[in-house]
């Protein structure tokens, strides 16, 4: 065990972390998982891994656990909050955490830190974002992780940081995409505004897989990349008809205007103030959701360090479907 090399991830439990531990593990690495004491290890619990729940506040006990450390995938944040503030807690005062414990730590090969696409800006068909492009997020999220993507650039000369941008994200273990599966089944497809609207996929397995390579290129140190799908947008009615005739259903088609949307969703957001858990939809999700294209290219990290998405998407979803089934969340 003490030759094999270490990683250390965040966020493990979770649905994109969970993957990657197993990869990690199938791979020889020796994984040691960053949780917090109420995180629910139901993905995990039975891996040869180390179990350390300091969570993400305390530095001192954050540089134990990286103390042999050669990689940090940092994958732990917050996607939905009841205010604005705790997306800039959740998002860029625990990365400061992870790097200010892994700075002058010279076991550290690298650190792979997950963004999103919701950094960078909506597109119009056919013009998937690129790296080169400037920020324009929509989203308390998506300007959270701005400043985290520029937390991290600060600490490029000491540590070498590679930062992850993923779409759209969908496969086994997945609760948010799952809520699209379910309002098919139901045989209800609801579209948003007037226009196609179009978005960048990736199934877990080609994520994490990326991931990985990124950890491992010594040329991705400082860069940002895209890891999408080798298609690089799908329309959503597409998306939507390929689940329908995986499910064996004919949803019947609703559109949603724009204002609807923006409406609901601020409704949704006040009430969830008093629920235990911030709501699904929200004014800001809103904002998200009647742009025209959430689209990216990955075409620099499969230049740079050889990612090659391999999942094609029918098999992809008809994969999550039967897992869902198993599992009886559909």
């Amino acid at each position: 065990m003490k030759n094999l090399p270490v990683a250390v991830v965040t966020g493990a439990n979770g649905f994109v972390g969970s993957h990657l531990v197993e990869l990690l593990l199938r791979e020889g690495y020796r994984v040691k998982c960053i949780i917090r004491k109420t995180s629910n290890l139901r993905w995990i619990k039975d891996l040869p891994v180390e179990f350390h729940d300091c969570g993400l506040t305390d530095i001192d006990a954050l540089k134990a656990v990286f103390e042999d450390a050669n990689y940090i995938f940092h994958i732990a944040g917050v996607v939905a909050a009841k205010k604005p503030e705790l997306f800039y807690k959740g998002n860029v005062e625990t990365t400061r955490n992870v790097l200010e414990a892994a700075k002058g730590n010279p076991n550290i090969r690298k650190i792979v830190m997950t963004s999103s696409l919701a950094a960078s800006r909506p597109t119009v068909k056919g013009t998937p974002v690129t790296e080169d492009m400037p920020s324009a997020p929509v989203s308390t999220y998506g300007r959270s992780k701005v400043e985290q993507e520029q937390l991290a650039k600060t600490y490029m000369s000491n540590l070498p940081i590679t930062l992850i941008r993923p779409p759209v994200v969908y496969g086994p273990r997945d609760t948010e995409v799952l809520l699209l599966f379910k309002t098919i089944q139901k045989r209800l497809m609801a579209m948003v505004g007037f226009t196609e609207k179009y978005l960048s996929l990736v199934y877990v397995d080609d994520l994490v897989n990326g991931m990985l390579l990124a950890a491992t290129a010594d040329n991705a140190a400082g860069e940002t990349y895209f890891l999408g799908s080798a298609q690089a947008e799908y329309a959503y009615s597409e998306l939507s008809l390929k689940i329908a005739n995986l499910l064996g259903v004919k949803p019947f088609k609703i559109r949603l205007p724009h204002g609807l949307v923006y409406v609901v969703g601020g409704i949704s957001q006040f009430f969830g103030q008093f629920g235990k858990k911030p709501p699904t939809l929200s004014y800001e999700k809103a904002r998200e959701m009647t742009r025209d294209s959430w689209s990216c290219s990955s075409e620099k990290a499969m230049r740079e360090f050889g990612y090659a998405p391999a999942m094609p998407l029918e098999q992809g979803l008809k994969q999550t479907i039967e897992w869902y089934k198993k599992e009886k969340w559909l």
